[in-house]
Order: C-alpha cells, then structure tokens, then sequence
C-alpha cells in the first residue's frame, strides 16, 4: 500500500469488510434503515471493519450521509437532499423511523470506527473533507467517487494526506492497461492510489480476469468487491485476493470469515 492510514486488521486472515450503508438487518428481518447511526451501530456490533457511506449536501452546506440525491426511493417522494435545510431534514423520518444523520454526527458517535465515504456531488468535496478535517478524522477515512475529478478535487483540497479509491475513468483505464499488457501505463494509473473498488463484472467487463489480478496485487493498491452478499462467493474473491469485500450483510460476511 502507498499509504498505511486505513490499514486495520486481519492481513491475510480475512479481506476487510465494509458495511455497505451500514447493516440493517437482523437474520432475515429488516429493522433499521440504511445509512443511519443506528445501521451502523448494528454494523459495528457484527464485527464489520469499516462503515461505507456516501455524502449528500443540505441547501445551508451540511454534509449528510444518504446515498441518494432525492427521496423517492424510500419515501416516494422527488425532494432533493440539496434543496432541504438541515432543519427539514431532521423532520424526515425514514422507513423503520430512522434520520438521516451528519457526516460529523456520525463521525462524533462512533469515534474509533473507520469509514469508507464515498462524494456523491461537487459541494460534498469541499464540505466533507472541511468535516473530516476539523473532527480529525483523517486517519480513519478512506475517500471513494466514481468520478475521478471529483476525487482528485476533494485531495486537493487539503493538504493533508487522504487514503482514497479510483474513479471509474482510472479503474477502466488501469484494467485495459493490464490486459493489453502496458506496465508503464498501468503504473502510472496506479499513481496515488491505495484502492480499486470494484465490482465483480460490467459492461462486459471482468474484473476478476487473472491477467488484471496478477498487475495489481503485487503493485500494493487494494481490490475491494462490491457489493457482495453471498458467502460461498465472498470466499472465492478472497482466495483469488480480495482484499475487502463491500456488503449489504456484514453480519454474514463476519461469520463467513470467522
């Protein structure tokens, strides 16, 4: 790895697991919802070694964890997070009666764990890396965008280093790099970066391609998979060298291991 901030434990052992939006579920029953400190308690309690979250942006600029832009997808309605106040957000009630919370409440309540974080839009770059920065939380937090540039924005910001994922245009770039056997390039797309987060397939596209796995592991960049809920292929992706596996079902994946 280029960077050893994040590295926590189990090398070897068992891949990281990252609580996608947190865990919400207890057996086979729902009973939180997702991205809410109490989804992530649940995760913690499981045994998960990371939260995986994403950033949202409040109309007065508060950085909010909540995958979506919009409230449809839960609540049935086309409100923009971006166009809430912290204020009316804090009247929305979730599902299971859950709240959307803070990037620095959810910081704040579980101040040992560790958090993947990934930039849902251009104002979560700024915002949440001021976030992290003024709690200090820069040593527990991995950053992710699908967008590069947003990536290499949100870096820029501070000058203090951050361990962060590709962007997809990277990761793209990286694997044909590999596959067409171009070291150099592929070095290069490698360049500062301590994570592919990927998926298993798409597009046509397998990213567990033995030609693409034999440039990466030994370059010190890690694979996390997501979002992988099933077991038997939770154990095939870390014989085959996953480092991290992203889950609906840290619950699952901890007893998998264990």
């Amino acid at each position: 790895m280029k960077t050893t901030r994040y590295l926590d434990t189990h090398p070897g052992t068992r891949p990281r697991i990252f609580a996608h939006r947190g865990l919400t579920f207890e057996g086979d029953k729902q009973i939180a919802d997702e991205n809410t400190l109490k989804s992530f308690e649940l995760a913690l309690i499981a045994g998960s070694d990371y939260l995986e979250s994403d950033i949202q942006v409040t109309k007065d600029r508060v950085p909010v964890l909540f995958h979506d832009g919009d409230l449809k997808r839960l609540l049935g309605k086309k409100t923009l997070i971006s166009n809430l106040s912290l204020a009316q957000l804090k009247e929305v009630r979730l599902p299971h009666g859950g709240q959307i919370p803070t990037l620095s409440e959810a910081l704040t309540a579980f101040p040992e764990a560790k958090f993947n974080l990934d930039l849902k839009t251009p104002p979560a770059e700024r915002t949440g890396i001021e976030t992290i920065m003024s709690l200090k939380a820069q040593d527990r937090v991995l950053i992710s965008s699908f967008s590069e540039a947003s990536r290499k924005r949100a870096l820029a910001s501070t000058s203090t280093p951050l361990a962060s994922s590709a962007g997809s245009s990277k990761v793209l770039f990286s694997y044909l790099s590999a596959m067409f056997g171009l070291h150099k390039s592929f070095l290069r797309q490698l360049s500062g970066i301590d994570a592919l987060q990927i998926p298993t397939r798409r597009y046509g596209i397998d990213f567990t391609h033995p030609r693409f796995l034999e440039q990466v592991l030994p370059s010190g960049v890690e694979i996390h998979y997501w979002t992988i809920n099933d077991p038997d292929l939770m154990l095939e992706l870390f014989a085959i060298g996953a480092h991290g596996i992203v889950t609906d079902r840290a619950d699952l994946a901890v007893k998998t291991f264990n």
